[in-house]
């Protein structure tokens, strides 16, 4: 069956509102509070890369914005929204790099040679952002003390990517939804 671009678009569209709820949820609500500044570990990043395996540019980091700020927005820290907006998409690059470059060979698996090493670059693009985000402002001695929060929020994302998308290549789920 060959898809014309409407309705292309509009499966995207539907798919990036579904990634932007599933990381709005799992940011917000999904959560562990550290006690340090405020701060909590979440697993919504999982589902930033998830969506950036599964959605072309522009839908993945557009829906890793929205998420990210919906969370916020949720969570009771609206002033953080725009940030994380910011900082989410972002999340998605080293992943769309991958995919736009052609580095993989098996781009039906979410998980394979390439992608397994883009947590660590989206990690640091996450821990160096909220880093320059909050020592702005606040301090950036405050915001030092948080990067060890966000090393391990980094980290458990990472672990729950790999497991998430293990499984989801075992079900061939980009085969199955008709992804690139």
């Amino acid at each position: 069956m060959r898809k014309n671009k409407a309705f292309s678009a509009l499966y995207n569209l539907i798919l990036s509102a579904l990634f932007a709820a599933l990381i709005a949820v799992f940011t917000a609500f999904v959560s562990i509070k550290t006690g340090i500044n405020d701060g909590y570990l979440h697993f919504g990043d999982s589902l930033v890369y998830l969506a950036a395996c599964m959605l072309p540019l522009p839908y993945a980091p557009a829906a890793a914005a929205v998420g990210g700020a919906l969370a916020d927005v949720l969570g009771g820290a609206a002033v953080w929204a725009p940030f994380s907006a910011v900082i989410k998409a972002l999340n998605t690059l080293p992943f769309a790099f991958v995919y736009a470059c052609r580095l993989t060979k098996s781009p039906q698996r979410i998980l394979n040679k390439a992608t397994a090493w883009m947590p660590l670059a989206s990690g640091l693009i996450t821990i160096l952002g909220y880093f320059l985000v909050e020592g702005l402002l606040y301090s950036f001695p405050t915001a030092a003390v948080s990067c060890l929060a966000s090393l391990v929020q980094a980290a458990g994302s990472a672990v729950l990517y790999y497991a998430a998308a293990a499984a989801l290549d075992r079900v061939q789920i980009k085969k199955r939804l008709h992804l690139p």
